[in-house]
């Protein structure tokens, strides 16, 4: 087994080497692994060597013989436990990914400055990673993580589902793309039941993103609440819309960001909400039933708002921390500097990371080799994120979230849910 020295080994070693040397061969082997906290893809995307960015780690391992140990969590169990870790007098935690939507001040002032670290040994082209995420994670005048992901969220359509039902385009508004997922939400001849639209129903990403689309955000950039309350009933009455006609699949509130996932490339929807860097997940010949006839398009915006939304394009963004409690604070610098190089963001983002450099997008390399990076590279100056941030911004979404499911199931009209927005959202913005 890997990291266990046998007696036969030890033997051959001693006889042929001497033991000075066996000792060090030993304490390489058992070195104690680096632990890295965070989301699934962050690990894949870093990691993958069967992507075509390959490992982006396997050279630091190698260099520093101590080996990475991924703990992957689903967004909320991950920042729970990341708080609970960071008040400990000592965290194993090395590393870890942190979502905007979870950064405050107390989060923040948590995490190691990195100003330092930057000094001594710098990220390469530091400038070139996108100015307002950096400064997102700094609280005054002191840096706190590296950007490192960005995940932008797009159309995903199924081109067999369009032909069948004699579609021939994807929607240009939101309301054709209403009426088309009620033509897309049939039986086909085998008898798999196909839904016309889906998106994630356990996060409040794509709700907002539905909220875009009527230019209705929830909480402006100014941190004004519902500053269009007609475009926010709107789109719970658009929702509303979609449950009641079958549209949505049933169990709709619970579904998970996979099970969107498995969906698209099992052919069980024809439209979907997600993430752009899944392109080449969903047109992989090994997962998906419909190899490259999963096409990816720009959300669209309500045809009432068109000239002031062209795009919509909602965007979160990942940043990797050190605790201010762990140890090993310069070897996972190390680490860090290496993803965030610009040869490790681009190999990241051969497979399917959201590049947060911009240079990333005119490498030719990535071009080449990524689809979605043209729409990509498109949407981004329409690009932002579902909440602004601020202390509560993760109780917000989480409201926002609960009274969506609560509309689209009934339990609340779109009037009494703007209504709850309002009242239990107003005093977190307050605090």
């Amino acid at each position: 087994m890997d990291g266990v020295l046998s007696r036969r080994a030890f033997i051959g070693a001693a006889a042929g080497t001497g033991l000075s040397s066996l000792g060090w061969n030993v304490a390489r082997a058992q070195a104690p692994a680096l632990n890295i906290m965070s989301h699934r893809v962050h690990q894949q995307v870093a990691t993958s060597a069967d992507r075509p960015g390959g490992d982006v780690t396997a050279d630091w391992v190698k260099r520093n013989g101590r080996p990475l140990s991924w703990i992957t969590l689903d967004n909320g169990p991950l920042h729970d436990r990341l708080q609970r870790e960071l008040v400990l007098g000592e965290t194993s935690i090395d590393a870890a990914y942190v979502l905007n939507t979870a950064i405050s001040p107390r989060l923040l002032n948590l995490l190691e400055p990195l100003e330092g670290h930057v000094a001594t040994a710098p990220v390469e082209d530091f400038p070139d990673i996108a100015a307002g995420m950096v400064e997102a994670v700094t609280i005054d005048g002191s840096l706190r993580a590296i950007p490192i992901r960005h995940a932008t969220v797009g159309l995903f359509y199924n081109e067999a589902l369009f032909e069948e039902q004699g579609i021939k385009a994807p929607p240009k508004t939101m309301e054709e793309l209403i009426d088309l997922a009620g033509r897309l939400t049939y039986r086909r001849p085998d008898g798999t039941a196909v839904n016309g639209f889906a998106f994630q129903g356990n996060s409040h990403f794509n709700f907002l993103t539905m909220a875009f689309a009527y230019d209705a955000p929830l909480i402006a950039p100014d941190r004004t609440l519902l500053p269009n309350e007609a475009g926010m009933v709107t789109m719970f009455e658009a929702l509303q819309t979609l449950f009641d006609k079958k549209i949505l699949p049933r169990n709709f509130s619970a579904m998970s960001q996979d099970d969107v996932f498995t969906m698209i490339q099992n052919g069980r929807v024809a439209m979907a909400l997600a993430i752009m860097g899944r392109y080449a997940d969903f047109n992989d010949p090994k997962k998906s039933q419909y190899p490259g006839r999963i096409k990816l398009v720009p959300v669209v915006a309500s045809a009432s708002v068109k000239e002031k939304v062209p795009l919509v394009a909602t965007s979160d963004f990942w940043s990797i921390a050190i605790p201010k409690n762990a140890g090993n604070k310069d070897l996972t610098w190390s680490l860090i500097r290496d993803l965030a190089s610009k040869d490790g963001t681009l190999r990241q983002a051969l497979n399917g990371n959201g590049p947060v450099r911009s240079s990333v997008y005119s490498d030719q390399r990535l071009v080449a080799a990524v689809p979605q990076a043209r729409i990509e590279a498109a949407v981004l100056p329409y690009a932002r994120p579902p909440l602004p941030i601020f202390a509560e911004a993760q109780r917000a979404a989480d409201i926002m979230m609960q009274t969506s499911q609560g509309v689209v199931v009934g339990v609340m009209t779109p009037a009494a849910a703007v209504k709850e927005l309002r009242s239990k959202i107003s005093p977190l913005l307050k605090a």
